[in-house]
This record gives structure tokens, sequence and C-alpha cells, in this order.
């Protein structure tokens, strides 16, 4: 017994020199607001959320944004990173909140339409060197059928639609009640974010579609 009595307070007291001397861990809480975007008629989508050192001691380095795709994602979507380094605090101090960009994600302009996803991780910790993954997020870019718009300029049709979403063939009829749609032959000209295609007038009532693929 007395042995023990002996071994206990010695044990307590490496335990305590263990806790001492073990390095400061970096807490983050993040949250994306929203986590969905629609990437209709961009190339590139902008992510915001908030960003909080929930240590009361430590300061939070955050040193590096990692991104993991999910399936088709892998094919269509790339992270940008400048985004974060041009807009996120390297250093947040305990307690402090960042609430603003976060991260942007490009899109391939031949992306089809769909709902991709994919995993943004803060990495980072106590120091400039830390590689930590201190916490990540599911996001997702969503990209629904485009829809179609018509402006005048003068006597002219101009037909837009998104891009991205890609792969739709403009389409027109001069009868709803016929299934003869036929595509338009006109180029379209990608101009912000959009296609046109300007059309002549006709002296008959044309209808028009957008068909995918």
């Amino acid at each position: 017994m007395l042995a023990m009595r002996l071994k206990f307070p010695t044990f307590l007291s490496a335990l305590a020199l263990l806790l001492a001397s073990a390095p400061a861990q970096a807490d983050l809480a993040f949250v994306l607001t929203p986590a969905t975007q629609s990437g209709v008629g961009s190339n590139e989508v902008v992510f915001t959320g908030t960003l909080t050192n929930t240590s009361q001691t430590d300061n939070l380095f955050l040193n590096n944004l990692q991104f993991s795709f999910t399936g088709a994602a892998t094919n269509w979507l790339t992270g940008d990173t400048n985004f974060f380094f041009e807009n996120v605090p390297g250093i947040l101090l305990p307690g402090e909140t960042y609430s603003d960009i976060v991260f942007a994600i490009a899109l391939n302009p031949a992306t089809p339409p769909g709902v991709y996803s994919g995993t943004a991780t803060l990495q980072g910790g106590t120091n400039i060197f830390a590689a930590t993954s201190l916490s990540g997020q599911p996001f997702q870019v969503s990209l629904p059928p485009a829809t179609l718009a018509l402006a005048l300029s003068g006597t002219n049709r101009i037909l837009s639609w998104g891009a991205p979403p890609a792969g739709f063939a403009l389409q027109q009829v001069s009868d709803l009640t016929t299934a003869n749609w036929v595509t338009v032959t006109n180029t379209p000209n990608a101009t912000n974010g959009r296609n046109h295609v300007v059309l002549s007038p006709t002296n008959g009532i044309e209808f028009y579609r957008l068909k995918y693929p």
C-alpha cells in the first residue's frame, strides 16, 4: 500500500508536466453562408462564410485551403485559393471572427447542368508553419437548366442564355402544333457569362427554345 501511495503522486506530477509541455490546440468554427451557390451565367462562383477562433488564449494561423471534389465535380470544378489568400486574414486573434469571402470555385466553360459537390478544408494552427486540418465544410455548385431571354435591338431580336451551363442548342419553329423544331445555325457570342444570338427580323411569328443536349 505504501508503494501505491508513492507512485500515485508521481503519476500526477508526470501528467501535469506532460500537459504543460503539450502544444497549444487551435480551434476553428467554420460555416459557409450559404453552402450552395448557383453557377448559371458565371465562370467562377464565390462562397462567403464565417470563421471563428474559438480559443480564448491562442492566436490561430490560417495557412492553407484544400479542396476535394466528389463524382463529376472532379471533371468540371477547380478550387481558386487566390480569393482565400487575398481576403481572409492570416491570423485570427483569440475569440476573433471573420465573415466575408472565403474561397471561389472556377467552372469549366463546358460544364453541363447538374449539382456538383466538394469540401473545402482550412489548414493551420498556432504558428505559421502549422498544417493541421482545422475544419472542413461541404459545398455545392448548382447549374440548373438555362433560361432563355429575349430583347430587341432596333428590328433585330437578341436571344441570350447563361453560360455555363453548356451544351444547349437554340431552336426555332413557326408553328407550335408541329414538332419541326430547327436548330438555329447562328454561332452564339459569349459576353459577360451569357451566350447571345442576334437574329434578323422575319415576316412571320417564330417561337424559340433551348434544347439539351
